[in-house]
């Protein structure tokens, strides 16, 4: 028994469920926002504007967080994050109580303020494996955080769902609460010295590092003619990831369901894609990357397009499952096709841009909904934003066979495939 308690409670799986715990309230709260928004003030437009709201904060500090990570030691940045978001926690619980009839905005501003931490703590997070993990157990473990991140995406929308129906001041509780479960768990991790980030830089220094490495990595997207390609295909798609997470709430509304129904829909949509997802390997064999791409990217065109006229709440969410699993698949051919054209010693800062410019998509979703929501019914809005963005995937899938056909051995299947990163199908994917 001694054994057995020693094993589940050593460093490394105090760091599992670490991260466990903040990618369920990440997840969370990005569930939550647009629903509870939709919710307070039944306006489709404030949906979007709540949608764009919390991705722009967190754009803008994504950069600063990768800079954090290397200059301060990684539990320091958990435990004052996770302080503070505690504290924003109590704060809201108070607020909740005093201002009842506010209670819904309390909780959104709570949302929005905390989301910004959660950042910080997830750039630390991938940093805080390599002073835990041994380097020969570093695959193990990766595949290990693998499943323990698609099981959360999964079981967030259930339990957002769930707070739906209790009101206010039980999620407000519930997500406070889980701010301080993570920071027990970040206390817990040893304080040695490889946990340490290292030596402070000068801060003109460290902002002018940070302004280079950005400006590097825009370039080589620009540049690398199949990277500018799949990045151009992967906002017009999460454009359309966005629109679905602003849009569901009044969809759900009009099929008759509450919005805790949603959370169902999106765990559901999520089993499937990650079903769909141990196939893409062989899809890949058999057609390529350019045919498993443009098939998936077509795929959730149309689909996309048909969620605007359709009718009854089943077909929606059949559709919405189908929109993820060719989120799933597109996801691991466009992961595989960057890491093959980036050169390794230019990878961290290209991705870095690539995500940034990935992210993006979303803010301008949810200012597409904030601005036309209230004029433009979904029936129409819906098809027209899809028809566009699946004529951009058109022309942009046909740049990219051209493209590929100049360097046919640099994309020949043959060569491994790289897993997915995820295909965050509980809350629509970023890539």
């Amino acid at each position: 028994m001694t054994t057995l308690s020693s094993r589940l409670f050593t460093p490394v799986h105090r760091y599992y469920a670490l991260r466990a715990v903040g990618w369920t309230t990440d997840q969370l709260i990005q569930f939550l926002l647009p629903v509870l928004a939709y919710q307070a003030t039944g306006e489709l437009s404030w949906s979007g504007i709540v949608l764009a709201a919390q991705w722009v904060p967190r754009l803008l500090s994504l950069p600063a967080a990768g800079l954090l990570a290397d200059r301060f030691p990684e539990q320091r940045i958990y435990w004052v994050n996770d302080l503070v978001r505690v504290a924003l926690g109590a704060v809201a619980t108070v607020l909740a109580v005093v201002l009842e009839s506010q209670a819904f905005a309390v909780v959104i501003v709570f949302a929005l303020l905390a989301g910004v931490c959660c950042e910080q703590v997830l750039v630390a997070g991938e940093k805080l494996a390599g002073t835990l993990v041994a380097p020969k157990d570093m695959h193990r473990a990766q595949s290990v955080l693998s499943g323990i991140e698609q099981g959360t995406l999964l079981l967030a929308p259930v339990i957002g769902g769930a707070l739906l129906l209790t009101g206010p001041l039980p999620i407000v509780a519930v997500v406070a609460g889980l701010f301080g479960v993570s920071l027990l768990l970040s206390l817990s991790l040893p304080r040695g010295s490889h946990t340490g980030g290292r030596p402070a830089p000068s801060e003109g220094s460290a902002g002018r590092r940070l302004l280079r490495d950005s400006v590097t990595g825009v370039r080589n997207v620009v540049r690398i003619p199949v990277l500018r390609t799949i990045v151009l295909a992967t906002m017009c798609i999460n454009i359309m990831l966005g629109l679905i997470q602003g849009a569901a709430p009044a969809l759900a509304d009009r099929y008759g369901r509450s919005e805790g129904a949603l959370g169902l829909v999106y765990s559901v949509a999520g089993l499937v894609a990650m079903v769909t997802l141990t196939a893409a390997p062989r899809l890949i064999r058999r057609y390529g990357f350019l045919g498993v791409a443009a098939a998936s990217a077509v795929v959730q065109g149309v689909v996309f397009i048909a969620l605007g006229p359709t009718t009854g709440f089943f077909f929606f969410a059949a559709l919405v499952a189908v929109f993820m699993a060719g989120d799933s698949v597109f996801s691991v051919v466009i992961r595989t096709l960057r890491l093959r054209v980036v050169a390794s010693e230019e990878f961290g800062r290209t991705v870095a841009a690539v995500s940034l410019l990935n992210f993006l998509s979303l803010p301008l979703a949810g200012g597409l909904l904030a601005v036309a929501g209230h004029a433009v019914p979904l029936v129409v809005l819906i098809p027209v934003a899809g028809a566009a963005a699946l004529a951009g995937l058109v022309v942009l899938m046909t740049r990219l066979k051209r493209y590929m056909a100049a360097e046919p051995a640099l994309f020949a299947t043959e060569q491994p495939a790289v897993e997915a990163d995820t295909p965050a199908p509980a809350v629509p994917s970023t890539m």
